[in-house]
Parts: structure tokens; sequence; C-alpha cells
């Protein structure tokens, strides 16, 4: 598939591809309290965005409307994100999911003023493993009230997934941390991150795409690493990252992988608008992902004029 980018959808982070019958949705942090959602028929050509989702009086949160994932069970569509809880003054982010009959939405939140689970600390980038009749549900911790050793750290955890699609059966299990030298390459910033999880399984290994470093800064990239389960323990890629800023695209990170009608698959990330700013303001870009010596591979797009 020829696929031109960037891709034009900018001022967004986070995005997300769901193929459901041929037709591809992409929803993503969309700067405001809720999200926006586009739709393609070959990856290249979007529709003007529409609301899917915009918070109501029965959303547990108010701001911070990030990361937002689609999926189909049983014929409804369950939105996974993340917001700012309302009953607190500090940054206190949990999960929420809301449904909808079509992936178009509206969707609806399936709890009145509650998040999908509570731990007693923030989490934040909620992503969905479908594996056989269990479902697997990952996570970051949020850094914001996390220290470790001083320094503000953001991990990620995996829980199952309730049967009813809406829960968690116990709680989360820590399965990666930052660590690796690339990982942590602004040390003046006191924090450090592990988040944005997305799952693929491959010849009966679980590989974990991860992001890593500050989204706003030029070291945000995307990691992986492997596992016999999908609950760990996961065993990061030595030759880490997978995916990291070149002479074009500035900050790549927190993606997600769609597969076409063929089963090819392509790895969906945001970048920098302005290279050399950097920021909050990002594009989309969608790659070619490929399995190699197994272990995830995916290189830049050549950027092409529109």
């Amino acid at each position: 598939m020829d696929i031109k980018n960037p891709i034009p959808i900018v001022k967004i982070g986070d995005p997300y591809i769901i193929n459901y019958k041929g037709t591809y949705y992409l929803y993503a942090t969309s700067g405001i309290n809720g999200y926006y959602c586009w739709k393609s028929e070959n990856l290249s050509d979007w529709s003007e965005p529409w609301v899917c989702y915009r918070e109501t009086e029965r959303s547990f949160g108010n701001a911070c409307f990030w990361a937002p994932e689609v999926y189909e069970f049983d014929g409804k569509f369950y939105m996974y994100y993340t917001a700012q809880w309302k009953i607190y003054e500090q940054e206190e982010l949990r999960i929420g999911v809301a449904a909808a009959d079509s992936p178009e939405g509206p969707f609806v939140d399936v709890f009145n003023n509650k998040p999908m689970f509570d731990f007693g600390h923030g989490v934040l980038d909620a992503h969905v493993l479908k594996d056989g009749d269990r479902n697997y549900l990952y996570y970051s911790r949020a850094g914001a009230n996390h220290l470790v050793n001083g320094i503000k750290e953001a991990e990620i955890y995996a829980a199952e997934l309730g049967d009813d699609y809406v829960s968690v059966k116990g709680e989360g299990k820590l399965i990666l941390k930052p660590e690796q030298e690339w990982e942590i390459r602004q040390p003046e910033l006191k924090q450090r991150w592990n988040e944005g999880p997305f799952v693929i399984k491959h010849n009966g290994k679980y590989h974990m795409m991860y992001s890593a470093n500050f989204f706003q800064s030029v070291y945000y990239g995307i990691g992986g690493a492997v596992s016999d389960s999908p609950m760990g323990p996961f065993v990061k890629y030595e030759n880490n990252p997978i995916l990291c800023a070149n002479e074009q695209i500035s900050g790549p990170g927190h993606n997600s992988v769609v597969a076409d009608q063929e089963g090819n698959l392509y790895c969906v990330y945001h970048a920098h608008t302005d290279y050399k700013k950097g920021g909050g303001d990002r594009q989309v870009y969608i790659a070619p992902l490929k399995f190699v010596d197994d272990k995830i591979v995916v290189k830049h797009p050549e950027l092409k004029e529109r």
C-alpha cells in the first residue's frame, strides 16, 4: 500500500487505528475534552474529523483526555481512554471506558462518574490484547506521584481484562520499567518514562512496543520487548530503540499497529509537527512493520509531497 506521509492529521497525539470491515478509523488525543475520529479506505486519504466522544455529566474526567483505543467485543465497540479524575485538584489520571454500537460513535461512558478501576494511584495509556478466549489490559503507572530513588518514574503494568470487558481481574503486575541507556537521555528532568504499550503476538511470542523519554523532546522514541507470556516477564530488545528521530522526523512515539486487508502490518505513530521546536504539536505517520529474526523492525517512511 502506497501511503503518503505525513498523514494530513495534525495537532494530535497517541494515534490509534482500527480496521473494521475494510474501513480504517483513527482516534487520537485531540486537544478537546473528548476525541475526534477520522475515516479512510486506504490509510492515506482521510475524512474530516467528527467528535466521537465528549465529556458529559457521566464522565469521571474533566481534563487530560488522552490516548483513546477502540476494540470490538460481541458486536459492541469499547473505547479505553485516559483522563484527569475530576474529584482531585492535583494530577490524578485514571482510565475510563465508553461504549458505542458503531466505531464512529458516539461513545458513552459505561460507568457514571467512575473510572474503569482505581488502584489508588495514577494510570494512563490503556491497551488491550485479544489472545484466544482471554484478553489483557496493559497500561502505564503515572510518574507524577511515583518516586523511585527520588526520580518520578512511569512504568508499564499488565492485568487480565474482565469477562465483561469493562473491569480487570486483580491488580496489575509490573512488567516494564525504564532502565536502558537510551531511555534516560535527559537526567535533568528528574523523570523517566515507559508508556504507550502495544502488544503483538508473533510465532507464539508476545512483542511489546512502548515509548520512552519526554514526549515533547527529540529523544522520544519507541522500544521493543518480548515475552513467552502476555503477563511477562518481558525482556527488552538489546538493539533498542526500534524507532527514534532522524534528520526529518523528531520525537516518534506512542504508536499503535494496524493490519490491512492482506494482513500487512503498519506502525502508526506521532512525531513533532515542527522538527526544531518539538513540543506537544504532533502529526501522524504510518510505516510498514515487519519481523526480522523474530524482532520488530520499523523504518521511517520517505516523506512525499501531497
